[in-house]
């Protein structure tokens, strides 16, 4: 249905590295869960980051939601060239990046 973009796949490839860095098989429970207990596959995550992020911090709590995202903005803003000590989330990083990529 959706063409998904360079920097879609890209983004996705940010969200999979700093989720292998907790390990593989965390990693692999992590969207296993995603989609058991939320409905939403990896490729759906940029089109539904507030369901990621909520799933995140049902799963690991409020603190440990945020330490995943912090490894995932560190993989973005390498990957994008976001300004070091952003405050985005990650949900507004994927909106600017979007936007910033569109034509």
């Amino acid at each position: 249905m959706s063409r998904v973009s360079k920097a879609d796949d890209k983004i996705l490839e940010c969200v999979d590295s700093a989720l292998r860095k907790l390990g593989e098989s965390v990693s692999k429970s992590i969207y296993y869960y995603l989609k058991k207990d939320f409905n939403l596959e990896r490729s759906e995550i940029l089109d539904r980051p507030e369901i990621f992020e909520k799933a995140l911090t049902s799963t690991f709590g409020k603190q440990g939601a945020k330490m995943i995202e912090k490894l995932i903005m560190v993989e973005i803003g390498n990957n994008f060239q976001l300004r070091r000590g952003s405050s985005l989330t990650f949900k507004e990083a994927v909106v600017t990046i979007k936007s910033s990529t569109c034509t």
